[in-house]
C-alpha cells in the first residue's frame, strides 16, 4: 500500500541495551571514513550508523579522539601491509619493503580520508606497533643500526603517504574519464605550452603525461631504496 502524504519513515529500531561492542564501534567508524573521510566522523553519525545513542558509545570510549585512533589502529591492521610472501631474508631486505609499502600505498589510496589524521594519533595502536617493529626488525637484519632503521623508515613512510595523497587527488580529478583519453588530454595540455619557453617540458610532453596520471610510486621507492637508504652502517 502507498505511503500516506505527510508520514515519515519508521526510525531504524534501537538495539538492545549492552549489544554493542569496541569492535563494532570502530569497524563502523572505519566504514564512515571509506564512504565520508575521517573527518566527517561524528559521534552522532557513529551512533546512527550503529542505530543506537551516542550515550552507547561513550561507555566504550572517552571522546572522539579515542575513536579515532581506535579507528586508525584498525585500518593498519586491516590493511594487512606486512602479510606477504616475500622474503625477510637480509638479501632480499628491497623487495620485502616494496611489498610492504606498495600495500600500505594501496590501501591509502583506497582510504584517502585517513591521511590527514595519521601525524595526528595521539599514540601508536597494537596494529601500527606490530607493523613498525616488523619492518625495523627487517631493517635490522639487512644490516641497518637502529638509528638508520627507524631514518629508513620515516623515509619510505613519508613518501609512501604523500604519493598516496597525489595519486588519490589525481583520481578525483580525472574523475570518471577514460584512462587513454585522460593521458591523451594532458599531454595535449602540456604540447601546448610556448616551444620555445618550455622547450624540455613541451619534449616530454608524452612522458610527464604518463607521470602525471599515474605517479610512479613504485619506482620511487626502488630509487630511496638504491639510493638514499643503501648506506653501510655509521
Amino acid at each position: 500500500m502507498a505511503r500516506s502524504r505527510g508520514s515519515t519513515a519508521t526510525p531504524p529500531s534501537r538495539r538492545p541495551r549492552g549489544s554493542l561492542s569496541r569492535e563494532e564501534i570502530l569497524e563502523a567508524g572505519l566504514l564512515i571514513a571509506r564512504r565520508d573521510e575521517l573527518a566527517g566522523l561524528t559521534m552522532k553519525k557513529l551512533a546512527e550508523q550503529l542505530a543506537v545513542t551516542p550515550m552507547a558509545i561513550y561507555r566504550h570510549f572517552t571522546n572522539k579522539a579515542e575513536v579515532v585512533d581506535g579507528v586508525l589502529d584498525l585500518f593498519v591492521r586491516d590493511a594487512a601491509v606486512t602479510e606477504h610472501e616475500a622474503s625477510r631474508n637480509p638479501e632480499d631486505w628491497q623487495r620485502w619493503m616494496l611489498c610492504t609499502f606498495r600495500r600500505m600505498f594501496n590501501a591509502l589510496v583506497e582510504t584517502p580520508g585517513v591521511m590527514p589524521f595519521l601525524s595526528t594519533a595521539s599514540r601508536f595502536g597494537p596494529s601500527a606497533m606490530a607493523v613498525l617493529d616488523t619492518i625495523l626488525g627487517v631493517l635490522r637484519q639487512a644490516g641497518k643500526s637502529e638509528r638508520q632503521a627507524v631514518d629508513a623508515f620515516a623515509v619510505m613512510c613519508a613518501y609512501t603517504i604523500g604519493s598516496a595523497g597525489l595519486a588519490s587527488a589525481s583520481r578525483v580529478a580525472a574523475g570518471e574519464r577514460d584512462s587513454e583519453e585522460g593521458l591523451r588530454q594532458i599531454r595535449l595540455s602540456i604540447e601546448s605550452a610556448p616551444r620555445p619557453d618550455y622547450r624540455n617540458i613541451v619534449d616530454g610532453a608524452a612522458d610527464l603525461a604518463r607521470i602525471l596520471q599515474s605517479f610512479p610510486f613504485e619506482m620511487g621507492l626502488e630509487l630511496l631504496m638504491q639510493g638514499e637508504l643503501r648506506g653501510d652502517n655509521d
